[in-house]
């Protein structure tokens, strides 16, 4: 069976970040990348990690990502989003989805290498499904998040490649999470960013509260129309998983710098 929470509230899956990374901003410089994505699922992964027919469920969504770096350390940042959630057997939903702010902060950078620390606040309307008596109010995650990345060249061609590490808690009233995305970044032409994402979330079992996991991988790519904006189109897809969604999508961005 389906873990409710893989099928509602912060699990619902989506447009994934691209520029969130391990580097900070400048002081005084900022980036923008407003998305546009829509995500289906037919099936889902039971306990046995199979995939298996459930009802239909459609997401269509903007996002807003917004960086400024306060200094050359520490940079801010901020997401939100609108979404339309359709299902085959209960209503409709649109409205706000999950808003976040936060910051990272550079621990370190020697030559090719940085390692940054973040912090996420991120808020979301209460699922009466998962908590009947907070419909209507907030909920909230708390994430502290490790990112390491690396620079360098493959056959005379920019290249980096990024880890990162979170762990992310709702106060018991969904499961805490573990989060680890990874991407590989390849400039095939100067104006032309390729990238390979994988995104992994673990749901900790707790009293009440099912265990699940997801691995989705995305590839997309990034054209500099200018050296201010930027246009990026890609796709997605759940690859494995166990009591969560067996789903895929496809995603376009604007990235401006500013």
């Amino acid at each position: 069976m389906v873990a409710l929470a893989a099928l509602s509230g912060f699990q619902l899956g989506g447009v994934e970040e691209a520029e969130a990374g391990a580097w900070t901003l400048e002081k005084g410089r900022g980036h923008a990348i407003v998305s546009v994505g829509g995500a289906e699922a037919r099936g889902a992964f039971g306990d046995n990690r199979r995939s298996a027919p459930v009802s239909g469920f459609r997401k269509a969504e903007i996002q807003v990502l917004a960086e400024y770096g306060i200094t050359d350390r520490f940079t801010l940042r901020g997401r939100t989003e609108f979404r339309h959630l359709s299902f085959e057997e209960r209503e409709a939903e649109t409205g706000l989805g999950v808003s976040e702010i936060g910051g990272r902060y550079r621990l370190v950078q020697r030559g090719g290498f940085v390692a940054s620390v973040e912090a996420n606040l991120r808020i979301a309307e209460a699922d009466p499904a998962l908590d009947p008596g907070g419909a209507g109010l907030l909920a909230g995650e708390v994430e502290a998040r490790l990112l390491a990345g690396y620079g360098f060249t493959i056959a005379g061609r920019d290249a980096f490649a990024e880890a990162q590490g979170a762990y992310r808690t709702a106060g018991g009233l969904t499961a805490d999470e573990l989060r680890a995305d990874l991407t590989l970044g390849i400039r095939a032409r100067p104006d032309i960013l390729l990238l390979a994402q994988s995104f992994s979330v673990v749901g900790l079992p707790e009293d009440g509260l099912e265990g699940f996991d997801q691995h989705k991988l995305q590839l997309s790519g990034v054209y500099d129309v200018t050296p201010a904006i930027s246009v990026q189109a890609g796709g997605w897809s759940a690859v494995a998983g166990r009591n969560a969604l067996d789903e895929h999508g496809l995603l376009a961005a604007l990235w401006l710098k500013f």
